[in-house]
């Protein structure tokens, strides 16, 4: 038995097309030959010291994906967009983004995420991967590379994803035949979130939270309360400038810091209960990414620890989302729908013999997931500081500016999207689920 998925939804107004942006009259002459200086490139109107201050104030970040889209139209393929004491340069091209990989050197630097870098810095802390830059960045990829991202580590931990994602559906079959109509209407996105911590914590600790059963444990909640209370806190601090945010946010930094604490403390017992384990005995069977990390010894406790952490809380909300907004989308295309129904039963046979051969097997699935993410980008932008001079849409960006890589969409939605932290949902839809026999 499955499930047939339906969607509805609030109608939020239509987005603009973005189409390709282009500054006025940029169709009738052509680009000059002579490369023109930083100063050149358009610069999107206001003064920058107002424009931090107007974020800090009004927190209007939930739109702010709308508003560089409307920059883009108005100023062309590429503005500067400054922020207080930060200089950017924004790009949406295809091209540009290209020729920016192209010098991209080997440690690339990323704009820290603030409200974390502050909680790691006043406690003492090491930073992972997603915090770091530099070559230790690149030390502490390296390092990870074999035990998260290789193909080899992938089928290590891919039957524990499969295992939370089997009961996920029991889970939801279950509510379903509960209802006398053989349906459900229900916000999944609840749900989905539990999926993503339960499927996370498994992979990394090699432990189950119960999220998932009738009565989790009083510790599997509190962790669950404390990411999400962290995660909120970041979307409310992230744009923030600390020196101001300390004396006007205090009870909101107290709460990300308690929460981090928390997540860390969690973090901490998983870890020495692996530990201890391995010293006892050298286990038969994997047991997920951080006994393999604790084996291998490559890394340093502390690192094991800053990266498991970050590999944690990192990746709840960017895999939630986008499978809440494939549900969505499969439930407004019924017959792509099917679809994929029909290419996963006629795959079913050769993907139980061959659990690796998913990707293959199932072509369709991953161009839907592939559609889901350019539709609702997990994030608004790519941001990458340039390491050596460079030349794009005939202007020269110096070395040291920030760049900004809109992430846009192709056709209108009726689903207003946020940005707090990660692309979500202003509302949540309700998705109703049907049992097929």
């Amino acid at each position: 038995m499955a499930f047939g998925a339906k969607a509805r939804v609030w109608l939020a107004g239509p987005w603009p097309s973005p189409g390709r942006a282009r500054a006025p009259g940029a169709g009738a002459a052509p680009a000059p030959k002579a490369v023109l200086p930083f100063e050149a490139i358009p610069r999107c109107p206001g003064n920058k010291w107002t424009r931090l201050l107007q974020i800090w104030k009004e927190r209007r970040l939930e739109n702010l994906h709308l508003e560089v889209h409307q920059l883009f139209q108005e100023l062309g393929p590429i503005f500067r967009y400054d922020v207080g004491g930060t200089r950017m340069v924004l790009l949406m091209l295809p091209e540009d983004v290209q020729r920016l990989q192209q010098v991209d050197g080997h440690q690339p630097w990323r704009p820290p995420l603030d409200p974390w870098l502050a909680y790691r810095q006043h406690r003492g802390h090491k930073c992972g991967v997603f915090l770091l830059n530099g070559p230790e960045w690149r030390m502490n990829r390296l390092k990870l590379n074999p035990d998260v991202l290789s193909p080899q580590a992938v089928q290590k931990y891919l039957p524990m994803v499969d295992w939370v994602a089997r009961d996920f559906s029991k889970a939801l079959k279950s509510r379903v035949l509960q209802n006398a109509r053989g349906s459900l209407t229900v916000d999944i996105q609840p749900s989905i979130l539990y999926y993503t911590i339960e499927a996370s914590n498994l992979a990394l600790f090699g432990e189950r939270l119960g999220l998932l059963g009738h009565s989790p444990s009083p510790a599997s909640l509190n962790f669950l309360r404390a990411l999400k209370a962290m995660l909120k806190s970041t979307a409310q601090l992230m744009f923030m400038p600390r020196v101001l945010s300390r004396w006007t946010s205090t009870q909101l930094w107290k709460e990300h810091f308690e929460s981090w604490d928390y997540i860390f403390q969690y973090a901490n017992n998983a870890i020495q209960k692996i530990y201890q384990e391995l010293a006892l005995s050298r286990p038969e069977h994997y047991s997920g990414i951080v006994g393999e990390l604790l084996m291998h010894a490559d890394l340093s406790l502390e690192a094991i620890r800053a990266n498991s952490i970050e590999l944690t809380t990192g990746s709840v909300d960017t895999t939630a989302y986008p499978l809440l907004m494939t549900l969505f989308e499969l439930a407004r295309n019924p017959e792509v729908q099917r679809a994929l129904r029909q290419e996963s039963l006629g795959a079913e046979a050769r993907i139980s013999q061959d659990p690796q051969s998913a990707t293959s097997e199932l072509p369709l699935l991953r161009a839907a997931l592939k559609e889901t993410l350019r539709l609702y980008p997990v994030g608004m932008s790519v941001d990458r500081k340039v390491a050596s001079d460079v030349v794009l849409q005939n202007y020269h960006i110096p070395a040291g500016v920030l760049k900004s890589f809109l992430v846009e969409t192709l056709r209108q939605e009726d689903l207003k999207m946020t940005y707090q932290f990660v692309f979500v949902p202003s509302t949540s839809p309700l998705l109703t689920f049907r049992a097929i026999n």
